[in-house]
This record gives C-alpha cells, sequence and structure tokens, in this order.
C-alpha cells in the first residue's frame, strides 16, 4: 500500500514556528527529492541510509540558524563501521552529503558508531572563520547525540525527531529561546508531547495539521516555508586543488594510455575529465619545475 503524501507544497521545505506565549521555538522539514538525489550518489546500506537520511534531516534543521553568509558541516567521523558521514547546509538551505562505510554492518546505531565522534563546524564569511565542536556519540540514536551537543556547546535546552525511510528524510526540532524565562513548566509539557511520536507518520500531515493535533492547547504562530535543495558547489578548480593533494609523482602515475583521467566528485557523482596534459602541468607546479613533468 502506497502511503499518502502531505501537500506539495510541504515537501522538501522548512518550516519554522513560534509558541507566542512561552518563547519556544520550532522547525518541521521534509525532504524527498533532496534525499533521493543524495541516496542516488552511492549504494547505501539500510543502516547507513538511515543514519544519512536522519543527518540530513538534523542539518536542514540546524542550518536554517546559520545568520550569515557561511556554511554548517556535520560530521560523523573515526568510527570503525561508519567511517565517515558528512552534511553541509549553506544560509541558503542548500546541502549536500555522503557516507562512507565499512563491512558486515551492524543495525543498532550505538554500535554503528562506535569510536566515532560528532563533530558540528560553523564557518562564516568569505574569510571562512571556522567555530567547532565536538561531542561524544555516547547516546542511544542521533537525535539524543544532537540534543547532547546543543546542552554542552550552546545551553540551549532543544529536542530533535528524526527519521529517514526510502523514500523520505524528516525531522522536528523545538528549542527553548535566549531569552526565557523558565519555571512555567511549558517545556516540560511541550517535551512531553512529541515522547514515542512516530515522525515518519507525522510527516504526512500538513504543517498546520501536524502543530494542531501536537500541540492543541498552545497558541502557534507559523512562518512561511523555505525551500530546501540539494546543491554540489564542485567545479574544474576544487577537482584540480583536491588532485594537488595528491602529490607530483602519484599525479602522474594516474595518466593511462587513454590520455584522460576521469575524477567523480565525492557528492554528487558529476564526472569531470583531465587531460594527460594538464595532469603533467599540475605535477610540474607542485614539483617546482618549469614546462612539462617527465613521467
Amino acid at each position: 500500500m502506497s502511503r499518502s503524501k502531505p501537500p506539495a507544497s510541504n515537501v522538501d521545505k522548512l518550516r519554522r514556528f513560534v509558541f507566542e506565549q512561552e518563547d519556544i521555538r520550532g522547525s518541521i522539514v521534509r525532504l524527498d527529492a533532496v534525499w533521493q538525489r543524495l541516496r542516488e550518489s552511492d549504494d547505501y546500506p539500510d543502516s547507513v541510509s538511515a543514519l544519512l537520511g536522519e543527518a540530513l534531516a538534523a542539518t536542514a534543521l540546524l542550518g536554517r540558524n546559520l545568520k550569515f553568509d557561511g556554511r554548517m558541516t556535520l560530521q560523523v567521523q573515526g568510527g570503525q563501521h561508519v567511517r565517515l558521514l558528512v552534511l553541509q547546509c549553506d544560509n541558503h538551505l542548500r546541502l549536500r552529503g555522503l557516507a562512507r562505510f565499512g563491512d558486515d554492518l551492524p543495525d543498532a546505531f550505538t554500535e554503528l558508531v562506535d569510536g566515532g565522534a560528532l563533530c558540528i563546524t560553523v564557518e562564516s564569511g568569505k574569510a571562512r572563520e571556522r567555530y567547532q565542536s565536538i561531542v561524544p556519540l555516547s547516546e542511544i540514536d542521533l537525535a539524543q547525540c544532537l540534543e547532547h551537543y546543543y546542552k554542552q556547546s550552546v545551553q540551549l535546552p532543544t529536542v530533535f525527531l528524526l527519521a529517514a525511510d526510502e523514500d523520505r528524510a524528516a525531522g522536528l526540532m523545538l528549542q527553548v529561546m535566549p531569552e526565557r524565562v523558565s519555571g512555567s513548566g511549558a517545556w516540560q509539557r511541550l517535551t512531553a508531547s512529541l515522547a514515542n511520536m512516530d515522525v515518519m507518520r507525522m510527516s504526512q500531515l500538513d504543517d498546520e495539521t501536524l502543530l494542531s493535533v501536537v500541540f492543541p492547547e498552545d497558541d502557534i504562530r507559523l512562518f512561511e516555508p523555505d525551500p530546501v535543495e540539494f546543491h554540489c558547489d564542485c567545479s574544474v578548480e576544487r577537482i584540480e586543488n583536491m588532485l594537488r593533494m595528491l602529490g607530483a609523482h602519484e599525479l602522474v602515475d594516474l595518466v593511462t594510455d587513454q590520455n584522460i583521467v576521469e575524477v567523480r566528485c565525492e557528492f554528487c557523482n558529476q564526472p569531470y575529465s583531465v587531460t594527460s596534459e594538464r595532469i603533467y602541468a599540475l605535477a610540474a607546479e607542485l614539483s617546482g619545475g618549469q614546462g612539462k613533468f617527465v613521467h
């Protein structure tokens, strides 16, 4: 049986909302086309795909907080099974991401990310000033790891609900505003309303219905939707910069009888063809020589 879907206006969009009387805010995101575009780049096992989809939804929710020209990167790195998982989002809610993984993958989150760490990096401005926080992946799922990150790094009570299947990545975030004075009990009441919520099932509702079902007693202001899209900023220049990192001799070793080296972007799988002449020129540049590098 095919599942019902919310109106197209609610898909691949992020909606912010605020509780008028409580200084508490939130966001809802549903990603269909963006999620499918990410999944096209590799044949991900189910456990990795689920984690990547949850991380995609989380990155969109976090990226909405960028108030300047910049980029936020969410990384899971250093584990035995998930060796690298990286999602990036800029201030226009343009996302890209990938995962690298080993063999014989466990299903449980704690085992899947065992030995890894969660790293959140924010780059701002043309100079790309970097602000980075690293927390252990010590909780039972990614949502609770992100809640721990906010508690430790930002010191704002935050709740995440994240889920992904073959068709959709979805998420909801609830957060206390910095100026809020505690003591009303509203935060505990609202977060209790989210307990045991089926995120994928609730994502089938339109935003207004979803909020009225989950928070029926509250006066909520829902903002206009922000579009979310897949975007990769790969280019010939970036590919050549990556090739330079290999070193001169390693570059020359790439050249074959075909006279063309094909390099694919890891994020979007876009192929780039680099001629042997250009490879030799890059090698010569790295070796400090003039003219063609001799193999």
